[in-house]
This record gives C-alpha cells, sequence and structure tokens, in this order.
C-alpha cells in the first residue's frame, strides 16, 4: 500500500485541536460501544489521528484484546504513544503507514475508518486501503466507517464499489460493511 496523502505540522496541530473538540461533544467510548466495540476484541484504527479512538478501543478490548493504530503521520502516533504510557495501556500498537503489514491476515475483528475517506489523494478510488482492510479482517470482521466530511452514498460508494465489503448497518455513528469473502468476489 502506497503512503497517502501527508499534513504539514501546522495543518495537523490545527486539525488536533478540531478533533479534541470533537471527542469532547461526541466521548469515543460512547461512539465505540455503540458500533459493537467489546472485551477481548482485535480493533485496527486506521488514520488514528492523535488516537482519541484507538486509546478508547483499548479500554474497551481490554488485556484480552488489541488495538493496532495506523497513521502516516509520525505526531499522531507520538501522541498515541503519550496517551497510552499516561493511561498505562499496554495492548495499543502504534504502526507508521506501511508498518500495516505488520499486522496478520484475517487477525482484526473490526476496522475503524473514521475521517480518513476524504483525505485520500484519489478519492475516487480507495481501492488500496480496502484491500489492505480487507485482508486484515476476519471472516465475520466489521468494517465501521464514518466521515463527516462526505454524505452517506459517496461513503457507501466508496466502501462497495471495490466488491470487497457489502453494507449492513447504519446507525447515528457509522456505517457498518461486512466482508465479501474472495470467492464471491471471484467465483
Amino acid at each position: 500500500m502506497k503512503k497517502t496523502h501527508r499534513h504539514n505540522w501546522l495543518t495537523y496541530r490545527m486539525e488536533l485541536c478540531v478533533i479534541r473538540l470533537r471527542d469532547l461533544i461526541r466521548p469515543p467510548a460512547k461512539v465505540l460501544t455503540d458500533v459493537g466495540v467489546q472485551s477481548g476484541m482485535t480493533v485496527l484504527d486506521f488514520g488514528c489521528g492523535p488516537g482519541g479512538f484507538s486509546l478508547a478501543a483499548a479500554q474497551i478490548v481490554g488485556c484480552n484484546g488489541v488495538v493496532y493504530a495506523v497513521d502516516v503521520q509520525p505526531a499522531a502516533l507520538e501522541s498515541v504513544r503519550r496517551g497510552a504510557a499516561r493511561r498505562r495501556i499496554d495492548n495499543l500498537r502504534p504502526l507508521l503507514g506501511d508498518e500495516i503489514s505488520q499486522v496478520p491476515s484475517a487477525s482484526v475483528d473490526m476496522v475503524l475508518l473514521y475521517d480518513v475517506l476524504h483525505i485520500d489523494p484519489d478519492p475516487a478510488s480507495p481501492r488500496a486501503l480496502l484491500e489492505t482492510i480487507h485482508r486484515v479482517l476476519k471472516p465475520d470482521g466489521v468494517l465501521s466507517v464514518r466521515d463527516h466530511h462526505l454524505e452517506e452514498r459517496p461513503i457507501v460508494t466508496h466502501v462497495t464499489d471495490g466488491g470487497l465489503f457489502r453494507p449492513t448497518e447504519h446507525n447515528r455513528w457509522a456505517f457498518q460493511f461486512e466482508k465479501i469473502a474472495t470467492t464471491e468476489t471471484n467465483p
């Protein structure tokens, strides 16, 4: 998977302020509980930013679960590391961009793709990203997508066009998609 859009430091700091405000208004733990994150799960937060959802997920999944926090911005991962250290969280694994290849195939219960689709440099085709997500998800895994920059139709279209996922649910927080078995997409 190629590295995608990198923000400069100032842009990242400004986004960080907006993200922290968002997390005060909509606490990540509430969102994650509502979308189905549970104790013992393996969760991958793709485009984790400063880690609000990653840190909350790590606390929810507990010592029998693991959370991979993936971002292309080193400053974001440093923020995740600091947050994990402050909270004494040891089940969180920060990964920089292409290090997602270290995540074993079919090992993840849920992938969080929150506020990421709109920053793909080719928004018409997030195929490489979705192929990576498809690879790491368990057969019964869930892709949870939200992007406040996009309306419902573009989100569903982006995720389903490649034939790797189909929509299953939409609640007030996110769209849920199930993984389509590769035998279904390539008979």
